[in-house]
């Protein structure tokens, strides 16, 4: 998994779930002027209730971002499982893949404008930023996954401050028990208490305010909490070469969520 995935191909494979189950749809094509070639990106929806008859039966929407950082490829190559995997009738799931398509394609980090989409959630001058903007207005929901690899030992999540410590605390405990190894320190090199989870503290919050103010800079977990709406992003571990191994966090981590907001 060190060179790029093939793009047309993953498209394929996630347009294939478009039927009775999940509609598929481009939200946008975002060029790579070198060859020329214009990439989507796709929303998935559950076609179970539609989003006003789910909100008044008091079901939820789960969004998950997959690809924001083409590099990246763990989250991409989960989505087609957790589609797969998703079963329930009062979780609606709204999914963006690829996030960044041409990044993908580059197997870079960056859009095809040289940008860091995760850091363009306060200006939005990047067509795919503006696409999760506008799926988040549209879809409104209740949590927000965001689908990230590290180089870090052991797999862990960022939260946001809506996100219920003692929710974040479980589904470390449910990653655990599925098989996941739980890092023990960050990519920074801060250790995590308890393994797996980086929470949201005032000292960051100040941070990242900072940040925005002095940078015009801002993440899709920051985004979320503007908003009131808890965010994880996962961190799996790139260490390993065992495609499954890294895979399967996402996976279950999606799951987990879901069955736990049903």
């Amino acid at each position: 998994m060190t060179s790029p995935i093939d793009v047309d191909r993953y498209v394929a494979a996630v347009r294939a779930f478009d039927g009775e189950r999940y509609e598929v749809a481009t939200e946008a094509k975002v060029t790579e002027r070198e060859r020329e070639r214009a990439y989507p990106v796709l929303s998935v929806r559950s076609r179970a209730r539609s989003r006003a008859r789910s909100r008044a039966q008091g079901d939820k929407t789960l969004l998950v971002l997959a690809g924001v950082h083409g590099d990246e490829q763990a989250g991409l190559l989960a989505i087609p499982a957790v589609l797969e995997a998703h079963r329930s009738e009062r979780v609606r799931l709204v999914v963006v893949t690829p996030v960044n398509p041409v990044g993908a394609a580059r197997h870079s980090r960056l859009s095809a404008d040289g940008h860091d989409i995760n850091r363009d959630f306060l200006r939005f001058r990047t067509p795919e930023a503006r696409v999760v903007r506008d799926v988040f207005a549209r879809e409104r929901p209740d949590f927000v996954i965001s689908l990230h690899e590290g180089p870090q030992r052991g797999t862990f999540m960022f939260a946001n401050r809506f996100v219920d410590p003692a929710l974040a605390r479980a589904l470390c405990d449910d990653l655990q028990r599925g098989g996941t190894t739980l890092a023990e320190k960050d990519y920074f090199g801060l250790r995590l208490d308890p393994p797996g989870l980086s929470p949201s503290f005032a000292v960051g919050r100040a941070i990242t305010k900072l940040w925005a103010v002095a940078f015009r800079l801002k993440a899709t977990i920051a985004y979320s909490e503007d908003r009131g709406v808890p965010e994880l992003v996962l961190e799996s571990s790139s260490r390993t070469l065992d495609e499954a191994a890294r895979v399967k966090p996402h996976v279950d981590l999606v799951a987990a969520v879901a069955r736990r907001m049903a």
